[in-house]
């Protein structure tokens, strides 16, 4: 009796889906899926639901953030200053303490901070992280190594790589940008690495040819495009590969996920771009809810390490925000003040009307050849920002700062556990609930 019920107990779990999704599913700790939407305050949310609506019939469109919020954290540093910077945000979040602005995981003395993801690689989980930023860039740096300066990109680098020549890596799956910083004249890691069972790749349309981990890739010279000038699906792409590659594992996974350029889009102040990365970001949420509906042992947390640019959707006192107009946009502003910088001035206005899908009014064209007198040195700066004023008034966004705001940030979470995620709590809290988890 006892042999026909496991037989038919076996027979369900193949006809779902692998065997080591039944051992997974039936593990007592869940699979945790950790995501970061870096720079994304709920106004960020506002703007992609909107973008994704139809304005005409105010038909609100529902996107995959809305079915999992659970409530809101603070974001401030341990610096005597409210507003956070990513490393001192990402610290807190994959730690569960506090450190000053520019800190990777170590405290304010420049003690190591043990992460979530060395907590779990010690207790025997696999682990991993995608970015759309370099992989040595504050977030996901923060999960797996520890420097006392964030902008020491080479150094972070060799720590990541030290970790694999070492033997013992904290992570089975990285994938990002930061092809630059591992490919140097003074250290070529990717000839170095794959001796120490690295398995390296730089081509993210292969990533569908990996089976074997440790995988680190690199896609990017620095960070990937932003996804309104390349690919939209490519934070999706790497969470898909990701989870395959991390699911077979015995027993369970950690994996973080940032959807980093949303932050880059509002330094940039750049609205159509910042909504295109929200775009990405739900899709990369989609390839997560179906995996969670096949294992339902799975935790999923979001939340972000601060918002940024101060976005208001309305500006000057007019009550309007044209999400129509924000979704014609084209391009993003650093893609287009690369072409205008290349081109002659006589040519810029029609030009960028192309690009925003948008008749330049004469005071728009006035603010682009107010540029054009700069010199040399000052015009890509100046171009820049007659693009903000010009992609802002059009669409009626604003903006308060081209850096990080103190404004509290959304918390989300779906599965097991996720009653720890709700209501009002410290950026450090997520962390402790998490590493709870693990330990």
């Amino acid at each position: 009796m006892k042999r026909s019920i496991l037989t038919a107990a076996l027979a369900l779990s193949f006809s779902a889906g692998s065997a080591s999704a039944f051992a997974n599913d039936h593990n007592d700790d869940p699979n945790i899926i950790y995501i970061i939407g870096d720079g994304m305050g709920f106004e960020y949310i506002s703007a992609y639901r909107y973008a994704m609506s139809d304005l005409e019939t105010h038909t609100v469109a529902p996107i995959e953030f809305d079915a999992m919020l659970t409530g809101a954290a603070t974001t401030y540093p341990e610096d005597k200053t409210w507003v956070t910077d990513s490393a001192a945000g990402a610290t807190a979040l994959a730690t569960g303490e506090k450190t000053y602005n520019g800190a990777i995981a170590v405290d304010n003395d420049k003690h190591p901070l043990k992460t979530i993801m060395e907590m779990a690689k010690d207790n025997g989980w696999a682990t991993g992280a995608v970015s759309t930023s370099q992989v040595n860039h504050a977030t996901p740096a923060s999960f797996f190594n520890h420097h006392p300066s964030r902008y020491e990109y080479n150094e972070i680098a060799d720590l990541i790589a030290e970790q694999v020549v070492n033997g013992k890596p904290s992570f089975d799956v990285l994938l990002g940008g930061g092809r630059s910083y591992f490919e140097r004249e003074d250290k070529n890691w990717f000839e170095i690495l794959p001796d120490y069972g690295l398995t390296i790749t730089t081509d993210l349309n292969s990533l569908d040819q990996i089976d074997e981990t440790p995988v680190l890739g690199a896609f990017a010279p620095k960070g990937l495009p932003f996804a309104i000038d390349g690919d939209v699906n490519a934070l999706a792409k790497m969470t898909d590969a990701a989870l395959r590659l991390l699911e077979p594992k015995e027993g369970s996974f950690a994996l973080m996920i940032e959807g980093s350029e949303i932050d880059w889009c509002g330094h940039a102040n750049d609205i159509a771009c910042a909504v295109h990365e929200m775009d990405g970001l739900n899709r990369a949420l989609e390839v997560v809810r179906e995996f969670q509906e096949k294992h339902p042992n799975t935790l999923v947390v979001m939340t972000a390490d601060h918002s940024t640019g101060g976005l208001t959707l309305g500006r000057d006192g007019d009550y309007a925000w044209y999400s129509d107009r924000v979704m014609n946009i084209e391009s993003s502003i650093s893609s287009m003040v690369s072409d205008l910088l290349g081109m002659e001035a006589d040519e810029w206005a029609d030009y960028v009307a192309d690009k925003v899908n948008y008749e330049l009014t004469e005071e728009y064209v006035d603010e682009l050849m107010a540029a054009a007198d700069e010199d040399e040195d000052d015009r890509k700066d100046a171009l820049h920002d007659a693009l903000v004023y010009i992609t802002g008034d059009i669409t009626g966004t604003g903006w308060t700062t081209s850096g990080h705001t103190g404004i509290d940030v959304p918390v989300f979470a779906r599965g097991p556990h996720s009653d720890a995620f709700r209501g009002y709590m410290n950026n450090t809290d997520i962390a402790k609930a998490l590493i709870n988890i693990v330990k």
